[in-house]
């Protein structure tokens, strides 16, 4: 392994790859957005283009930070990590009442994929309880 973040060998393939090919084109398609050199992307009509549109779409309001960061590959999981952190709130405060008077516990963070022969890890970022009404009500990160 030559150990590049944002790469990762894949069985099969001599040159492994882009740890997350969505996350990298969304990266790639946000920073050209930012500097000018590509307009918004229109939602698209075939479901298959839908993922990737919304990937971008997501990863938008972090544009200045990606491009200003030092290593774009390192940074780029942890403002994935934060835009999915504001989805998941958003969808566990439509949901909660789901639970009725229980809570439901959310675990955050950022996969970390490993060369072939060794283990991946989980780097967790966050752990917090939410109520019925999806109002953050713990954080349990390090209780």
């Amino acid at each position: 392994s030559t150990g590049a973040v944002g790469t990762v060998e894949r069985e099969g393939k001599a040159n492994g790859g882009s740890c997350c090919g969505s996350a990298v084109a969304a990266s790639g398609y946000v920073g050209s957005v930012f500097k000018g050199d590509a307009e918004k992307a229109a939602l698209p009509e075939d479901a298959l283009d839908a993922q990737q549109y919304f990937v971008g779409s997501m990863l938008m309001p972090y544009a200045e930070r990606l491009d200003a960061a030092e290593e774009k590959m390192k940074e780029l999981p942890y403002a994935l990590y934060d835009a999915q952190t504001e989805l998941m709130g958003r969808i566990v405060e439509k949901s909660g009442g789901a639970v009725a008077d229980g809570t439901t516990a959310v675990l955050g963070g950022i996969q970390i994929n490993t060369p072939p022969g060794y283990s991946d890890y989980f780097l967790p970022l966050s752990f917090k309880l939410h109520d019925n009404e999806g109002k953050e009500v713990e954080d349990i990160m390090w209780a």
